[in-house]
């Protein structure tokens, strides 16, 4: 397997490591994708408590199913009281909601079998970023701090994921 492309960049005390679906080739559904959001996940866990998600609700039937697309949403906190409509030209483009991240919330997460499921979502530690899956272009951890950090590159060389760290400025 050829090593995935990460880039890196400081952020303070923080490092952003950015997975570019294109630059990699993977599909979102690809094992070693979701590896990487795996180690993600386990990097930050301790400080995850937020969830926030867009969607786009033909995108989302598309791929789940109208049923299954109303019991996962319901099952991600969404609720009339906390969702948003976006619009463009009074058209609704997309929904959004932010909830509070449960154990099974996490989990959901952690074994998802395609990223891509949801179009946006942000994993946060209050109101600061942890994990944002943006539109199948690119999956991004905010490690806040060294351990952190180690963490993620300890857990994808756990699961044997090679990986190439490329800096940008």
């Amino acid at each position: 397997m050829n090593a995935i492309t990460l880039y890196t960049r400081k952020q303070g005390e923080a490092t952003s490591f950015e997975f570019n679906v294109f630059d990699n080739q993977f599909a979102t559904e690809n094992l070693a994708v979701r590896k990487v959001l795996m180690a993600m996940l386990e990097s930050v866990r301790h400080t995850l408590t937020v969830l926030e998600i867009e969607y786009n609700d033909s995108m989302l039937v598309e791929k789940v199913g109208a049923k299954k697309a109303g019991e996962l949403l319901r099952f991600l906190g969404a609720t009339k009281e906390n969702s948003q409509e976006h619009r463009s030209n009074d058209i609704v483009v997309s929904r959004s909601f932010r909830t509070a991240l449960t154990d099974e919330r996490y989990d959901y997460f952690y074994n998802l079998t395609d990223i891509a499921q949801l179009s946006h979502y942000r994993l946060k530690a209050g109101d600061e970023d942890r994990i944002v899956f943006y539109f199948t272009r690119y999956l991004q951890l905010i490690a806040p701090d060294q351990q952190s950090h180690d963490t993620f590159l300890n857990k994808l060389e756990s699961f044997s994921l090679p990986y190439k760290l490329v800096p940008i400025k």
